[in-house]
């Protein structure tokens, strides 16, 4: 979509996500007749727990119908993979290799620094036809990982969200992703991607940042793309990527876009994300002060700040700065603990990993990073930013069922919380 100035206007005087749905008639009727795209939020249940809101879909059969209705092109960005016999990501493998075997091209881009964990799947993969697999020497050029997870399919349909391609993001960890249909998106996506396989084949980071852009539509927060989400609301979306080093100078920083969001927020800001913190810990040490501050004047301006993190955040100096949260008026931090499942305990699983935010009842964010200097500065990772009523609504319920349910404790600044050992 072209940005006018009479397509859409900023509330409250700032940019990028506090979008307000002030479309002409003309644009919303020619809109309508149109095939519309859609956009769904996803969500991953671990077995036996209380999540899991109706309504919205889980993330295997997601998957497995997008990866099964390819017909040109499957490319996808993970930090790794993980696979176990006769579980649910056993089947996306399968759909992958199925489609490879169709003739479909896949492309899959993993980070260098998992190949243990990712070593018997690319075993599987690499003898199938159609099938290419580049590793990302993330550490080598920043200092990061390959930590988005990300999925192209035919240049029109993306998945991003928090899910590893790991069987327990499927049946064991509380995950949310967002599924689209929109070739400006998927455009978007597509140029971050093309950016990481060339960076996996040899490419320098000066060569592909002075690459011309690819002759292809983009979304961006200055130029964001109408949606159809489920309940018929139209919705307006962008994509959005970290780090700037590493991504395209035509596509949208993550960094900035939430600073935007937090600012935009009125009443409610609300926040599930693994860790958060404003003291460095991967790379060189010292504050990072961005989103700290923009959660601390949020909450200085009478915004209610609600945040959900995990109990994998209890760790020093992270718990330390997370009851400093709290100490603040209109900041309430909780962390939660997912029981263990009955069969017995599971390595790096029983957690909530989702990384999204809502503001008021009108703005949503759902990512792949945790909210640390190092996800937006060294390591890749990627997003989505809708303004609609309808999406966060869906986001604001499955946050209540945690924020008032049996899994949660509220952090108090003078208890000590004892952390966990999650692997």
């Amino acid at each position: 979509m072209a940005e006018t100035s009479s397509t859409f206007r900023f509330r409250n005087g700032v940019g990028l996500l506090a979008l307000l749905a002030s479309f002409s008639l003309s644009v919303h009727a020619a809109w309508a007749e149109s095939a519309a795209p859609t956009f769904r939020i996803v969500e991953s249940v671990p077995e036996e727990s209380i999540y899991g809101e109706p309504g919205v879909p889980r993330t295997q059969p997601v998957w497995l119908d997008m990866i099964r209705h390819a017909r040109h092109t499957i490319d996808v960005a993970q930090f790794y993979i993980a696979d176990k016999p006769g579980r649910a990501m056993s089947a996306v493998i399968e759909a992958l290799i199925e489609r490879a075997n169709a003739g479909i091209q896949v492309r899959l881009v993993v980070d260098d620094s998992f190949l243990k964990e990712t070593a018997p799947v690319l075993e599987r993969l690499k003898p199938i036809h159609n099938i290419q697999i580049e590793t990302l020497p993330t550490q080598r050029l920043t200092g990061g990982v390959l930590h988005a997870k990300f999925m192209i399919i035919d240049g029109r349909q993306v998945f991003v969200g928090s899910q590893n391609w790991d069987w327990r993001a499927l049946e064991e960890i509380h995950e949310i992703g967002a599924a689209i249909e929109d070739t400006a998106i998927a455009g978007s996506f597509e140029s971050a991607f093309d950016t990481l396989w060339a960076l996996g084949g040899g490419r320098t980071l000066p060569q592909m940042r002075m690459q011309p852009p690819a002759e292809r539509p983009i979304a961006t927060g200055f130029a964001p793309a109408m949606l159809r989400e489920p309940g018929g609301e139209s919705v307006i979306a962008f994509p959005a990527f970290s780090p700037p080093m590493m991504m395209p100078t035509s596509l949208t920083a993550e960094e900035p876009s939430l600073v935007t969001m937090i600012h935009a927020a009125r009443h409610v800001f609300r926040l599930q994300v693994l860790t958060l913190s404003a003291l460095k810990h991967y790379g060189p040490k010292g504050y990072w002060p961005v989103l700290d501050t923009a959660l601390r004047d949020a909450a200085a301006r009478g915004v209610s700040v609600q945040i959900i993190v995990s109990n994998w955040a209890l760790n020093e100096p992270m718990q330390s700065y997370l009851k400093s949260l709290a100490a603040m008026p209109n900041i309430e931090v909780k962390f939660s603990t997912v029981p263990q499942a009955s069969s017995g305990f599971i390595p790096f699983a029983r957690v909530e990993h989702c990384k999204y935010a809502v503001a008021d009842d009108d703005a949503i964010f759902i990512g792949t990073g945790n909210w640390e200097w190092s996800y937006f500065n060294t390591t890749v990772d990627a997003s989505i930013f809708v303004h609609g009523h309808n999406p966060a609504a869906t986001l604001n319920r499955i946050f209540t069922r945690d924020w008032t349910g049996p899994y949660v404790t509220a952090i108090s600044p003078g208890t000590h919380y004892t952390p966990i050992k999650p692997g």
